[in-house]
């Protein structure tokens, strides 16, 4: 069975020494960031980078850009697209051909390479947030290594420009699974047990990591009972804590557990600023040698991150 691919997406900055975002289309002496970016890639490009300390070899392997314009000609967006080469080594293991058996080793000084695609969009005009779209594979991912290096490039550009990637959830990704996505569970946390609870059952009282945990399986009807109250709470005009009311329970987190289109996925209704977007392109894509062939992933990446863009409000239709 083939790996999964997803596309994750988080929100994009940079921030300078007043801790203020900088415009990305007018950074120092006017330079764009796009720009900024894909010229830092093409001086390391297939140049190997070591991060001594996470035991981790990277290398970008590909870049180009794109701008993206409307139906007069006028400039949309920016595009950088770019694949890395990353692994880990540190950790000595036996390679075995699974058609005839045979072993061979691995040292420890060797680094499992494995490639991944990703792009940052920027809007047009006075900017000061952008998209960046990373590629997975199955359970393997880039974000640290990647996050790193774009670091290095703002610092190097600029040595008061820091740069952020954080998770955006936009509403209307929300309310996609709220109208279409099939509520699995629901589950309440309260993360302090009275003491005299805490005696009853056994556990020491006022341990930090223990919990209490209430789930709902198969919640049907609920959706629909609460989804006013849901879309409030993630308009930021109800707390979590009001939308389910038990007289015995007083919870601390809410969580939501939902299944679209093959994919499960939770909100934590208590810190929307956690949720990630993520799409499996599984499908999507032409596959060679077990990884995404590149040519295919570029427009998956395009596709993925303008609506995203779109409604954070950044871009128009």
């Amino acid at each position: 069975m083939a790996k999964k691919i997803k596309l994750i997406m988080y929100g994009l900055s940079v921030v300078n020494g007043q801790n203020k975002r900088v415009l990305l289309n007018h950074m120092q002496n006017g330079d764009k960031f796009v720009d900024v970016v894909e010229s830092y890639i093409l001086n390391k490009l297939n140049n190997y980078s070591t991060d001594s300390k996470k035991e981790i070899l990277f290398q970008f392997d590909a870049v180009s850009s794109e701008v993206v314009c409307n139906d007069l000609g006028q400039e949309k967006c920016r595009i950088v697209y770019g694949r890395v080469k990353t692994g880990e080594y540190g950790v000595e293991s036996d390679l075995v051909d699974i058609e005839t058996y045979q072993v061979s080793k691995r040292s420890a000084s060797q680094a499992d390479m494995m490639p991944f695609g990703f792009c940052i969009v920027v809007p047009a005009g006075k900017v000061e947030r952008a998209v960046i779209v990373l590629q997975t594979t199955g359970v393997f991912g880039m974000k640290i290594s990647l996050q790193s290096e774009l670091r290095k490039c703002m610092a190097e550009f600029c040595p008061d420009y820091k740069l952020l990637m954080n998770p955006i959830a936009p509403k209307e990704y929300l309310d996609k699974y709220l109208e279409h996505g099939i509520l699995k569970k629901i589950r309440m946390i309260k993360y302090e047990i009275p003491e005299d609870e805490a005696e009853k059952i056994g556990v020491n009282y006022g341990v930090r990591d223990t919990k209490e945990e209430r789930i709902i399986h198969k919640p049907t009807g609920f959706l629909e009972r609460k989804k006013q109250a849901l879309k409030e709470c993630i308009a930021g005009q109800r707390s979590h804590t009001d939308i389910v009311e038990i007289t015995d329970f007083k919870y601390d987190d809410l969580k939501l557990e939902f299944s679209l289109e093959g994919v499960n996925k939770t909100f934590d209704l208590g810190n929307m600023d956690s949720i990630v977007i993520s799409e499996d392109i599984t499908k999507k894509v032409q596959m060679e040698n077990g990884n995404p062939l590149y040519t295919s992933l570029k427009p998956q990446m395009k596709n993925a991150a303008l609506p995203c863009l779109r409604d954070m409000g950044l871009l128009d239709e």
